[in-house]
């Protein structure tokens, strides 16, 4: 180990323990993202307290020790991540160790840390380990270490700012607190406060509670040796979400979530040895959960809203499903979006779309009235879809439970009164009055889209009154709208050039009469388009309180196609 003129490594390790076991039972209760299962202190902890059990020992290349035991020791999402930022980080100290050396060690783990995540998302404990980097300056390791907790601290309060999920919830993010607390059980020790060696921890096994946003039910996580790392991330892409990976050829550990953890291993033998698997099942504790969470409303909506991850442990999304032929795959859950658009621009056959049964709406319904005392269920158009009439089928067995309501609408300004009922609910609105605020929502929305080509459209019969712009369309681009739960022309443009602007001239137009609004934009796989959307509409006029990027998902993307882009509002009035 480097020379290090302070406490002991050690003394180091276990005063960063002390600070996370300190914290553990809060950052477990704020643990929003990237799934709400309620383990990111115990994971921290956990991933720690391997480090000092190595130390403990000493042995006599503390550095290896530290780098090894942070992977091997490694449990969940954020103690896989900060294995990868642990490990870099105290690799590539020097010998002999200054405060420029704390402040490289830290930019070379924040950057291990975002490359062992195949999508970085800011507002996580990868933010904070590079805002922690950033802040980082002074001759001594001293000054070092404070200037970045300093830095950390902020960054850690920004985090809400930069995701929906923390912001709904009203907490920060929990990994990111969890780097927080470390560096302020290092700056304590450096500044000699005591800490006891209360030997190893006897921390039980970590079990997820619940999570409704989480797609997958088993959290999988295993080492893997051998194997070339990058290829190893490219792969654990297709095995499902949350995916970590730390480590080289010599030593990697992998995180994943995934419905077949079978599957998972078998994969990953493939490309080295498997070794030290660790399986839970992310649905363990919802009886648990649920005696905790007792009461109040749930609420349901179909994936035409595109929003796949649920923002509330109190929502679920129930997917419509694509038939590619005779293959039937559900929306959002067995393929993802960039895959769809792939499979939709080379399929022979276009697909079909289908609405959930009312089985599957009653499984939810049942799942959640354990929970909660009402439902919720808003849907697309019945106009669009035989959705609605799914989920009235199945409200009938729990009569007085659930409401269902017809939005009338479908993607971005679904979306919108789903976001308004929470909303409402969170301002003491019984259930019986959301079917009001929905029709109030609708009565002050506009949806407003353009396709490349009204071919898709068409294939899918859902073209309404908006048929009429059918013809020679060389050039032109059609603008269209979405009114009384129809398709209906809204004007046309000649020039892909033209339709962004045009598209925002007619909301500015159609919104003028209302001071505030919220915004959504929704792209079929065009994250570029929507941005300079999100500038445009911005710039062209005020009182826009929010506005949200959506993906168009496999459903409507099968009927608008790709290159769609659109864009749509509702007052605040």
């Amino acid at each position: 180990m480097p020379n290090l003129p302070l406490p002991s490594v050690l003394t180091l390790a276990l005063s960063a323990r002390a600070r996370l076991g300190a914290e553990r039972d809060h950052l477990d209760a704020i643990n929003v993202y990237p799934v709400a299962d309620g383990d990111t202190g115990s994971n921290l902890l956990a991933t720690v307290d391997a480090i000092t059990a190595a130390l403990r020992s000493a042995p006599t290349d503390p550095a290896r020790a530290v780098a090894d035991t942070a992977l091997m020791g490694a449990r969940g999402n954020s103690g896989t991540i900060l294995s990868a930022l642990v490990r870099t980080a105290v690799l590539s100290l020097p010998s002999s160790i200054d405060g420029a050396a704390i402040t490289a060690a830290l930019h070379a783990g924040a950057d291990a840390a975002y490359a062992a995540v195949p999508e970085p998302t800011e507002g996580t404990m990868l933010t904070v380990a590079r805002a922690a980097a950033d802040a980082s300056t002074g001759e001594t390791v001293a000054e070092a270490l404070r200037s970045a907790l300093d830095g950390a601290r902020i960054a850690l309060e920004r985090t809400p700012q930069q995701l929906a999920q923390l912001d709904a919830a009203g907490v920060v993010d929990s990994g990111a607190a969890g780097v927080v607390a470390i560096l302020e059980g290092l700056v304590a020790a450096i500044d000699g406060e005591a800490v006891v060696d209360e030997g190893a921890l006897e921390l039980a096994p970590i079990a997820h509670v619940h999570d409704p946003s989480s797609r997958y039910r088993w959290c999988i996580g295993f080492v893997l040796r051998g194997a070339d790392v990058e290829a190893v991330r490219t792969a654990a892409g297709t095995w499902g979400d949350s995916v970590v990976v730390v480590g080289d050829a010599a030593l990697a550990r992998v995180h994943v979530h995934a419905d077949d953890a079978d599957a998972v291993l078998a994969a990953a033998a493939a490309f080295g040895a498997v070794s030290e698997p660790a399986v839970s099942d992310m649905r363990a504790g919802i009886r648990e959960a649920a005696a905790i969470r007792a009461g109040g409303t749930a609420i349901v909506y179909d994936s035409t809203a595109d929003l796949p991850v649920p923002e509330r442990d109190s929502w679920r999304m129930v997917p419509l499903t694509v038939h590619f032929g005779d293959e039937e795959v559900r929306d959002y859950v067995d393929l993802t979006v960039d895959e769809f658009y792939a499979r939709l621009q080379s399929s022979p056959e276009h697909p079909r779309t289908s609405q959930p049964s009312p089985g599957a709406f009653a499984a939810v319904y049942a799942e959640l009235l354990e929970t909660y005392d009402h439902v919720v269920s808003i849907h697309i158009s019945s106009k669009l879809s035989g959705t609605v009439g799914s989920a009235q089928a199945a409200a009938r067995d729990f009569p007085g439970r659930v409401t269902v309501i017809d939005s009338l609408n479908v993607s971005m300004p679904l979306a919108l009164a789903v976001l308004r009922v929470q909303q409402a609910l969170d301002d003491g609105v019984p259930p019986a009055e959301l079917p009001a605020v929905v029709e109030r929502a609708r009565r002050s929305c506009d949806c407003l889209f353009s396709v490349p080509t009204l071919e898709y459209l068409q294939r899918g019969g859902r073209i309404g009154r908006a048929q009429a712009l059918v013809g020679s369309l060389l050039g032109v681009r059609p603008l269209l709208a979405i009114e009384e739960g129809e398709v209906v022309p809204a004007g046309k443009v000649r020039g892909a050039d033209r339709v962004l602007p045009a598209l925002v001239d007619e909301l500015v137009r159609r919104s003028a009469g209302h001071p505030e609004i919220d915004v959504a934009i929704a792209h079929a796989a065009d994250p570029h388009a929507a941005a300079e959307l999100e500038r445009l509409v911005c710039a062209a006029r005020g009182g826009i309180r929010s506005v949200r990027i959506l993906t168009l998902g496999a459903v409507i993307g099968a009927h608008a196609g790709p290159g769609a882009l659109g864009l749509a509002y509702v007052a605040l009035d």
